[in-house]
């Protein structure tokens, strides 16, 4: 099965982009998985909305033995993200994440561990990362804008605390031994990095997706090394 991907992940693995128009989520046109299959490589993606590290758990227990396939470890935008009808509510006491970062770490290792397991080669993609200001103003549509920003110091600590996930997806990959897709590095590497990210400001535009498609089939025609390489930047 070497020419097949299984893809565990969130809505990004997904492809899910927001749509400014009619206020909802869409998928893109413009997903790996498609370029991918368009490319003749079998493609199963169990991506979903809202999954985090933790529910995959009990997901990759339901996949067969599927030598030298590959297998995408795409998570951390969920497992990161607060309750923010609580910090809204109770901006002085402190919140945790979904899944705090010493389990998310563990799950990561575990996903790949699990994957090598199935006789399949594990690759760690790094959560993208977040623009701010949108994030938070999406966030904070119908919430108490003021109680969050009071909780978050500023804004930008939305990023702040997101790239810890980042950082704590390569420890899970260098701890699991296996290679990984820096999707982070390859939009922050851009000089027109904000226009990947959607108004949302957590999920990629149709470029942004684009951009992410180019790479994985790039990144499969040599072979899925590790992706660390320095993207040119783009204006």
């Amino acid at each position: 099965m070497k020419n097949t991907l299984y893809v565990l992940g969130d809505s990004i693995a997904r492809g899910i982009v927001f749509s400014e128009k009619t206020g909802g989520y869409t998928i893109s046109k413009n997903t790996f998985d498609v370029a991918l299959k368009t490319a003749g490589v079998k493609v199963y993606n169990y991506a979903k909305m809202g999954m985090t590290s933790e529910n995959a758990l009990s997901l990759i227990d339901r996949c067969e033995k599927a030598e030298n396939a590959v297998a995408a470890i795409e998570f951390g935008g969920n497992d990161s993200d607060l309750n923010w009808n609580e910090v809204a509510s109770a901006p002085n006491t402190f919140h945790e994440a979904a899944v705090p970062i010493p389990e998310y770490e563990k799950n990561i290792v575990s996903l790949a561990k699990k994957a090598k397991s199935l006789g399949m080669r594990p690759v760690i993609v790094t959560p993208l990362p977040l623009l701010a200001e949108k994030f938070f103003d999406y966030v904070s549509e119908n919430r108490d804008g003021n109680a969050i920003l009071s909780y978050l110091g500023t804004k930008q600590n939305i990023y702040r605390w997101q790239e810890r996930y980042a950082a704590a997806a390569v420890r899970a990959a260098y701890s699991a031994d296996c290679p990984v897709f820096d999707a982070r590095g390859l939009f922050l590497n851009r000089m027109d990095f904000d226009s990947l990210i959607g108004p949302d400001g957590m999920h990629p535009s149709e470029k942004g997706y684009k951009v992410i498609a180019d790479a994985v089939m790039n990144a499969w025609k040599n072979g899925i090394r590790p992706f660390t390489e320095s993207v040119p930047c783009e204006k």
